[in-house]
């Protein structure tokens, strides 16, 4: 009987003491809104009318210098989880869903070893196979903190989808109009509306951005919802509140892009009286300091006192561990929806520096979901019948190699000073701080994504992280240094390019081979090393191969090739690749009898089904596919 006592004394003391404990570690909720920039009160739009958030940064801190690393919601979210860029991990390619190595740690994981009860409501997007929700106590519409053990601390994040992109998609309106969500007139009278100058003032342009106001009406309803529940629920004097977009957007330039349209966002915390101590200023007060997405996982494993793998980068900037800042701060784009693409930049917050590494596609990508925003088409529309300005028409051009900005003097980023040798020393300094976290991040971007695949699809084998690991297999300081002067488009190069085209490694001669496809019909004297290229063993060099031969003149040839491709592909990325080929070639009409059949790898609302939808339409990559083009 004794003994029994003795047991339920020790139970009891040991709940006690994991109460008292979990008492002394902070709740964290985190509110994420989608897509939308810094059109809110607090950061000074007066057409805003964000009274929750405005309230939320009049007792909080907000943030001046906050930037999404990579600017469209999964592969944000895929650096989030890992504590490292995407780019790192080799997750980094919109909605793809490659395997991640055990010994990447999502920090939810952490969070849990530390006794916390971790929830999302409940958006998962991380562009892995390895894990999903699973990594989460709960996740989905019915998670929820208060749903945790007495006295548990949580780590609670609530994500608002009311301000996507999609909310000025006319069906969109139309379905928030009949359920009385928004306003029949917008809110925001037309002459108010103010445009950046890559902007055509369009009628759509100016009623897509006064729905986007009204949308950010109801997200800043669902925060204020939020914070009310909290309260309500008694835990408002021990949770820390921390809101930030997931990127910027929504309009023309924004969402996709690495100017400050597209990454630098709305970011701000809060700090109950119990928990002031840990705050990184006053309250109402504004942080100038450069933070990143890629500081929060490591901010919040420290702040919950979870244990911080090796492998999670960026700096803590809350509580009693703050670090020193970043002094620059890597932005990343590669492939989005269908459209293959690269770019890299840095900002030390003043200071951006973009390289475009494949400078011979548009910057402006024609997805077929952006099209669904009638500002945009009007904007295209505008451009082809000779109505824009420079600033407006460039969006539609080919995008330069280099683009350097002094965001203080140019904050909408259309003065272009790579080429003005007044700032060539800034230009030189940021494009070696540029390869240096290039290097310092293990960069696995420049690996074409076909070959991902591969080694994806060999689920016995290395994942894409791993494989990166080995130098033999992915050698980047070569690829850097190749993929680095190629793009420039400099047809003395030409050499250069062709021995990058002996290289053992599929990367290697890929960049050598896109060297050549970028030079367009200057590339003739490598006329034969072209076509030796077509029978590479890489799909990927094969395909470029097919793409130059198209640059020099032989289109139809081009295509009948890259056809072929499609039909043999194993993998989507192989898939879209081939007929992004074509797409580039601006010949939609070489599919035309073919049978979408034919294509093995064409699966649902993959992105070889997407391609191809756009080629049947009529579209390339200059061209919308559609009835109204």
């Amino acid at each position: 009987m004794k003994t029994r006592k003795i047991l339920i004394f020790s139970l009891l003391f040991a709940l006690i003491a994991t109460c008292i404990f979990a008492a002394e570690k902070p709740n964290i909720l985190w509110i994420t809104s989608e897509d939308n920039g810094r059109f809110l009160g607090c950061y000074g739009d007066k057409n805003a009318k964000t009274p929750n958030l405005d309230s939320l940064a009049e007792h909080g801190v907000r943030y001046e210098n906050f930037y999404a690393n990579a600017p469209v919601c999964s592969v944000a979210r895929s650096s989030w989880i890992l504590g490292m860029p995407a780019i790192s991990s080799g997750i980094h390619m919109m909605r793809c869903s490659y395997r991640t190595p055990s010994k990447l740690v999502p920090y939810p994981t952490l969070l849990k070893q530390a006794g916390y009860y971790v929830t999302n409501h409940t958006k998962t997007d991380y562009n892995s196979s390895s894990f999903q929700g699973n990594i989460w106590d709960k996740c989905g519409k019915k998670a929820h903190y208060k749903n945790r053990k007495p006295g548990q601390p949580f780590f609670a994040v609530f994500n608002i989808t009311i301000s996507h992109e999609s909310s000025v998609f006319p069906n969109t309106v139309k379905n928030r109009l009949k359920k009385g969500n928004i306003p029949e007139k917008p809110r925001v009278a037309a002459e108010n509306i103010h445009l950046p100058p890559y902007q055509l003032r369009t009628p759509e342009t100016i009623y897509d951005w006064q729905r986007m106001y009204d949308s950010l009406d109801l997200m800043d309803s669902e925060v204020g919802r939020l914070l009310k529940e909290l309260e309500n629920l008694g835990e408002a004097e021990n949770t820390i509140i921390v809101y930030n977009s997931d990127h910027g957007g929504i309009t023309l330039r924004s969402k996709r892009y690495l100017y400050d349209s597209g990454t630098r966002v709305p970011m701000i915390v809060f700090f109950p009286k119990k928990w002031k101590h840990l705050a990184p200023g006053k309250p109402g007060s504004v942080s100038t300091r450069l933070t990143q997405f890629l500081d929060m996982p490591r901010t919040f494993l420290s702040l919950c006192g979870a244990k911080i793998p090796k492998h999670y980068t960026g700096n803590i900037f809350l509580g009693d561990k703050t670090e020193a800042a970043p002094e620059n701060i890597l932005l990343f784009s590669n492939r989005f929806d269908e459209c293959p693409d690269m770019r890299r930049a840095i900002t030390d917050g003043r200071w951006k520096y973009i390289r475009n590494y494949q400078p011979d596609r548009p910057r402006y990508q024609m997805l077929r979901y952006i099209w669904n925003q009638e500002g945009q088409q009007s904007q295209f529309k505008a451009y082809k019948q000779g109505k824009t300005t420079p600033a407006q028409s460039a969006q539609f051009q080919d995008q330069t190699p280099e683009e350097l900005f002094d965001t203080s003097a140019d904050p909408h980023e259309v003065n272009n000073l790579a080429f003005n040798p007044q700032f060539s020393k800034q230009l030189k300094s940021m494009q070696e701080e540029l390869d240096k976290l290039i290097i310092a991040y293990g960069d696995i971007g420049f690996m074409p994504e076909p070959q991902m695949a591969t080694v994806d699809q060999n689920k016995s084998g290395p994942t894409i992280y791993e494989f990166a690991q080995d130098k033999s297999n992915y050698p980047l300081k070569e690829a850097l240094k190749l993929a680095n002067i190629v793009h420039l488009r400099n047809p003395e190069n030409i050499k250069l390019c062709t021995k990058a085209l002996a290289n053992k490694s599929e990367t290697i001669r890929c960049w050598g081979m896109m060297g050549l496809r970028m030079l367009g019909k200057t590339a003739s004297p490598a006329k034969a090393d072209v076509e030796k290229g077509l029978t590479d063993p890489a799909p990927s060099v094969r395909i470029n191969a097919a793409i130059t031969l198209g640059n020099l003149g032989d289109k139809n040839r081009a295509c009948e090739l890259l056809l072929k491709e499609a039909k043999a592909a194993t993998s989507d990325p192989y898939g879209f690749w081939a007929l992004d080929g074509i797409k580039y070639l601006d010949m939609p009409d070489a599919i035309k009898d073919t049978n979408k059949k034919d294509l093995p790898v064409i699966k649902g609302r993959n992105y070889t089904s997407r391609t191809w939808a756009l080629l049947q339409n009529g579209g390339s990559m200059h061209q919308p596919g559609g009835p109204k083009w």
